[in-house]
């Protein structure tokens, strides 16, 4: 019993102090009705189990939260979100595991049996665990997947399927650089100024002068010659 008042002090820190938050109630329940099956007197078990039955009536009544005494779960539990949590009762949970709202942890026709969750996993909101597949201890579960396979400790399953991705905790490393560029071209020669232009033609007309200079002269006509 020392066991169980120990764990409602741990539920009651874990979930802010505040008896306005459905999870505490749920897992408060789920403590009882566990001790209660561990109770050898006939007499007080049926009484401890009526009042277990009333209390997790009350509790998928206000909030939706089906978490069975069968189950197996570890120490300091945390419902973040207190709201429709669906726990079968052949699932095995670890310590330190928190669960928000819109989880389901369940059967699968195709891989019998119940989830197994290591210690220090967080199973995120609408997540779908489904089947006898085992999460290594400290794996995350992303909002809204679809686990129905092994998930190693420490990795990150995300999607519908759940891929696994292995997480270390390191920033990712920065992008490599790209390639440069090949060197350009060299740029074409400038331009001639207007200047060496007309000093080239001046020098293309150059021997059409010279030549007409070598050329024989004429003589005036003299004063005989009329």
């Amino acid at each position: 019993m020392s066991d169980v008042v120990t764990e409602l002090q741990h539920a009651w820190q874990k979930h802010g102090r505040s008896a306005r938050q459905m999870g505490f109630w749920a897992v408060c329940t789920y403590r009882l009705g566990h001790e209660a099956l561990a109770v050898k007197n006939p007499v007080v078990r049926k009484a401890a189990s009526a009042l277990y039955g009333v209390c997790a009536f009350a509790v998928d009544l206000g909030c939706g939260v089906e978490l069975n005494r069968e189950a197996q779960i570890g120490p300091d539990l945390h419902l973040v979100h207190g709201w429709n949590i669906k726990i079968h009762p052949d699932s095995v949970i670890g310590a330190r595991v928190g669960i928000m709202h819109d989880v389901t942890l369940g059967t699968n026709m195709e891989r019998p049996g119940a989830p197994v969750i290591g210690d220090d996993v967080f199973i995120g909101a609408g997540a779908r665990i489904l089947g006898g597949v085992h999460i290594g201890n400290g794996a995350r579960i992303a909002a809204n997947s679809l686990v129905i396979g092994d998930v190693p400790a420490g990795a990150t399953a995300i999607g519908v399927p759940a891929r696994v991705m292995q997480y270390t905790g390191r920033p990712p490393s920065p992008p490599s650089s790209p390639p440069s560029s090949p060197p350009s071209s060299p740029p074409p020669p400038l331009a001639r100024t207007a200047e060496r232009r007309r000093a080239d033609r001046r020098q293309a007309r150059l021997p059409v002068q010279v030549e007409r200079r070598k050329g024989p002269r004429r003589r005036p006509p003299s004063a005989t010659e009329h």
